[in-house]
């Protein structure tokens, strides 16, 4: 039996990720800080998919050498904002695994977006830079945009958090006519449990880009699935650049909604060709389950 850990596994992605490698038939390993270890609310998901549970954290080398070197893969889904995950790259070299996919992939394409016009994904960049000159059996997954986070605010980043999504206002970026792409948070799993198995997609990079959608069609398809107009504020390029200025993470904006970064062709092959057997979630389908269920709270 193939043994996966998974880091981050009570976020968002990692939660799938970790559902997914139970239904692969995996035996689930799973990283977790001491804190989160002492949340049984937390660690209950967990404990019902039968994870065995490691207590560590990114920035405890000796932890992550114990956790890595009992299993043959390693999936990070944390939040890459500093360098912590240089950390893990080091464990896994020295600790040894058949494949890590880092979460460094889980974002836009580098080939897409420039550098140093997102600095989150220039922190990606970096990681995966590491990741590369060690040598590691490394798969990179590039998602463009989560359902979550975007199609959950109609494709406007800054109500995210908000108590319930999606929103009954939001702002429009540019013309609202550049197109995006999205995938839920499970297909994300689905296809990197598969590349997991694909013995061809070892130090590769394999990038998502389904349900291209301008954010006009998307607000326009909310209505037609709820029966709900959000109210529409604009904000033109020389404004969104205003705001970058002042919060430099949201130049993601910039990149989906004024560049169409997530929606460029690249040479990086696209999930759904290599694995033509995955089925894609529609934005339409989350759309008619967010309407009955009153909309999503995050």
């Amino acid at each position: 039996m193939t043994s996966t850990l998974i880091i981050g596994a009570t976020g968002l992605l990692g939660s799938e990720m970790a559902k997914a490698s139970a239904r692969n038939g995996d035996s689930l390993h799973v990283l977790v800080r001491p804190a989160t270890a002492g949340n049984e609310e937390r660690m209950r998901p967990l404990r019902d998919l039968g994870a065995m549970v490691h207590v560590g954290d990114l920035d405890d080398y000796d932890s992550l050498v114990r956790a890595v070197g009992k299993v043959d893969r390693v999936i990070s889904s944390v939040h890459v904002g500093s360098a912590s995950e240089m950390t893990l790259v080091r464990a896994i070299k020295d600790a040894g695994v058949s494949r890590y996919v880092p979460s460094a992939g889980f974002g836009l394409d580098f080939a897409a977006a420039a550098p140093g016009s997102i600095e989150p994904l220039d922190i990606k960049r970096a990681v995966f830079d590491a990741v590369r000159q060690a040598d590691l059996p490394y798969t990179v997954i590039y998602t463009n945009g989560f359902f979550s986070t975007w199609v959950a605010t109609l494709g406007d980043l800054t109500r995210f958090g908000s108590t319930s999504l999606p929103p009954d206002e939001v702002t429009l970026y540019g013309d609202g006519n550049v197109p995006a792409t999205f995938v839920s948070e499970k297909d994300i799993a689905a296809v990197t449990l598969r590349a997991l198995e694909d013995p061809g997609a070892v130090r590769r990079e394999i990038r998502i880009a389904q349900n291209r959608i301008t954010q006009n069609e998307m607000i326009e398809l909310w209505r037609k699935v709820s029966g709900r107009s959000p109210g529409i504020k604009h904000m033109n390029a020389d404004e969104l650049e205003a705001l970058i200025a002042a919060v430099p993470g949201l130049a993601l904006l910039r990149a989906f909604w004024i560049r169409g970064e997530t929606a460029l062709e690249t040479a990086t092959p696209e999930a759904g060709a290599l694995y033509p057997e995955l089925r894609f979630e529609t934005i339409e389908s989350a759309f008619v389950e967010m309407a009955a269920g009153g909309g999503r709270t995050v």
